[in-house]
């Protein structure tokens, strides 16, 4: 509700002013009555009144004074003077400060109504004009910074390496995204977050608060364009140069302040990584690399808090150097296989080689090797239809595990980990996949063993690769095609050479056999008697 204060030296008249109208009704509440100047004014100060209704002549101040007081200590609110004399100068004076309302005593109720109604609507129409006003700045803002983080997200590394395809020329960047990057530093933080806790356990809260300490540098900066990860929050900074120490000294407050923040909860522990300073504005996306990439940094350099990637230098590494084309065939080759351990080794043994072989590598080597094999094994599972929903929500838990892994042994256990993980539910499902079709082919087999067979044929029948049914069908029935199809054969010619007084010749061609003699040979080998000795001994 709306306040009003009824100031007059005559308690009666402050009586009958408040018993006149129904304020409630016209959504006033009556916040005090004063009879002295003095009195009102300290009233004012205190309940910030929308209206005060007040007579000219009181003690301590008058009207006059009290409206000069309280406009001066700038309380906005509306007057309505009330005299018991037509006095044209006092009113003369009260416009001088915007008073627009003056009555005369006695108060006519109808008039004292027509006032106070047409005082709340001005008020209401101000406030709605406020709210409009302050709604439009808050749109603009948000539009703005919408507009700025969809910049500072286009320029983004991106996870292939390689670079975005955004132009980044400054006047252009700051007429299409309302930037105002200016000459001067060009340098990227980022604000790392690692915890042992599932984004829905409320990591989101931590993020939040330090999103809002990373904006509060837009006030030492030129230009200031932040945005959330899953894990923390990244930034581009733009200052002039001689501002240097004052934005590092800002930015060490901020990560105390961040680490102060988070001492309340367990399981968090906070990094600050600072990337290159660059002169020009295109080198942007080298400067949110570089600030990446000092994050990393934390895996060699545990207990560092700030890590600025200026203070390391580190031997310059080709990763299709470490993992050449023979490693690659030797991956895919174990899972073809379903040789995990091989598998396994694969990535143990590049690491090994860096570990060893490299006195100065960089730490992100590392999460570039383990990047690589998972980038292989994902193509794999893509050729071959076995990437899905379940690959994709493994996928993200690396990802994840990955992020917040402090440590180089960490990261190759997580990696190993899934990679067993896809691999182990990979040849269990081409099991379940395999299964099928060797049934289809055994029946087909059973049923045609008289006629010529061949492994292409098979292969075709069931939409698989000649080389790869081969393999599986040796690995669900223990024989290959052709030993199995000897056996169906042989069977058949087992049982007529018992239960019928075929010739051999008839119970060769019967059996898929168009050549008595390679016939008596293969039964012979296969069950150690000729034909005509097994039906002397069984029939």
């Amino acid at each position: 509700m709306l306040k009003v204060i009824i100031a007059d030296d005559e308690k009666m008249i402050c009586l009958l002013i408040s018993q006149l109208l129904d304020w409630k009704e016209l959504d006033f509440e009556i916040a005090g009555m004063a009879y002295t100047g003095i009195d009102a004014y300290q009233m004012i100060v205190e309940h910030r009144p929308d209206l005060v209704i007040t007579d000219i002549r009181m003690p301590g101040y008058d009207g006059i004074e009290l409206i000069k007081k309280v406009k001066e200590a700038g309380i906005q609110t509306e007057f309505i003077m009330i005299s018991g004399f037509k006095q044209f100068e006092y009113a003369q004076n009260a416009m001088k400060y915007g008073v627009k309302y003056y009555l005369l005593k006695p108060i006519e109720e109808d008039k004292l109504l027509e006032i106070v109604q047409e005082i709340r609507q001005d008020i209401y129409d101000r406030i709605k004009h406020r709210m409009y006003e302050s709604n439009l700045e808050t749109e603009v803002k948000e539009t703005r910074d919408k507009m700025k983080k969809r910049f500072l997200t286009s320029i983004l590394p991106r996870k292939n390496g390689r670079d975005s395809d955004v132009g980044i020329d400054r006047e252009m960047v700051n007429d299409e995204y309302k930037t105002q990057f200016q000459d001067g530093v060009f340098q990227a933080i980022v604000v790392k977050l690692d915890t042992e806790y599932q984004p829905e356990d409320g990591n989101q809260l931590v993020i939040d608060e330090i999103e809002k300490r990373v904006a509060d540098l837009e006030a030492i900066c030129e230009e200031q364009i932040s945005v959330n990860m899953h894990s923390g929050t990244i930034a581009l900074l733009n200052y002039r140069i001689e501002q240097k120490e004052a934005v590092y000294g800002q930015l060490r407050e901020m990560y105390a302040g961040i680490r102060e923040y988070i001492s309340q909860f367990q399981g968090f522990t906070v990094v600050l990584g600072i990337g290159e300073k660059r002169s020009q504005f295109f080198d942007a996306q080298i400067c949110l690399k570089t600030a990446i990439d000092a994050v990393k940094y934390r895996i060699r350099f545990y207990d560092a808090g700030i890590i600025f990637y200026e203070h390391y230098q580190f031997d310059p590494y080709d990763i299709s150097r470490i993992i050449t084309t023979d490693k690659i065939q030797n991956f895919e080759k174990a899972i073809e296989t379903e040789n995990i351990r091989a598998a396994i080794a694969c990535i143990v043994s590049d690491v090994r080689e860096i570990r060893y072989g490299e006195q100065n590598y960089a730490p992100i080597l590392l999460y570039d090797i383990m990047q690589r094999y998972v980038e292989i094994l994902t193509a794999y599972c893509k050729r071959y239809q076995l990437y899905n929903d379940e690959y994709v929500e493994g996928l993200g838990r690396w990802n994840e595990a990955v992020d917040n892994a402090r440590t180089e042994r960490a990261i190759m256990e997580e990696t190993e980990k899934f990679i067993r993980s896809i691999l182990e539910s990979i040849f269990q499902k081409r099991k379940e996949i395999d299964i099928k079709p060797i049934r289809v082919i055994k029946e087909y087999i059973e049923a045609h063993y008289m006629q010529e067979i061949n492994l292409n044929q098979l292969a075709e029948m069931v939409d698989m690769n000649a080389s790869y049914l081969s393999s599986v069908f040796k690995k669900e029935t223990g024989m290959t095609y052709s030993d199995y199809l000897t056996r169906c054969r042989m069977e058949c010619a087992r049982d007529l050479l018992v239960h019928s007084n075929k010739s051999i010749l008839e119970i060769a061609k019967d059996s898929g056999y168009q050549n008595t003699r390679y016939f008596s040979k293969q039964f012979q080998k296969q069950i150690g008697l000729k034909p005509s000795e097994y039906r002397r001994l069984y029939s």
